[in-house]
């Protein structure tokens, strides 16, 4: 399981580098075509803008693989250090079920956007298409979250981060 997590990491990983790399491409490739060329690369922020998005939705699944996502900590000591163990497994499927609640609703979201054929405004692409990227990074993180509730030792700690 701990093979697969890692895995998986590195895929996500990758293609968030990608979808970066293609923001930076798209941008740069724009600017230079107005400064130099006098012309503007046609829809080139909306390719930056959907790979901006789909590298934020990967880097929800990296954040949570590395243990470096937001939480709050001040509820940390509210109850009994015997009981921090069964609390985080308790949170991690918490998290795996709202997780796997937001994969639902996104996928609801992306069929009816298919379903009624909406295309992205000025460029008229398919929007389910860049939607898909939502119910992808929900559901594996939900998967993450399970797996640590399943098997403790594959969650990162804040003493892995240090």
């Amino acid at each position: 399981m701990k093979r697969f997590f890692h895995l998986l990491y590195r895929f996500e990983a990758t293609f968030a580098a990608l979808a970066y790399i293609i923001v930076v491409v798209a941008m740069l490739a724009d600017v230079v075509a107005r400064e130099f060329f006098e012309t503007s690369l046609m829809h080139s922020s909306k390719i930056a803008l959907f790979s901006a998005i789909f590298a934020g939705m990967l880097g929800l699944g990296l954040a949570t693989s590395s243990g470096t996502h937001i939480r709050p900590k001040f509820t940390d000591n509210v109850l009994p250090q015997a009981w921090q163990a069964l609390l985080q497994r308790l949170g991690d499927v918490l998290s795996g079920c709202l997780f796997l609640l937001a994969g639902y609703i996104s996928f609801e979201l992306v069929r009816s956007s298919y379903e009624i054929g909406f295309l992205v405004p000025v460029v008229d692409w398919p929007l389910w298409w860049f939607q898909t990227i939502m119910p992808y990074a929900f559901c594996s993180n939900a998967l993450r979250h399970f797996g640590f509730a399943v098997m403790p030792s594959l969650k990162p700690t804040e003493a892995d981060l240090e």
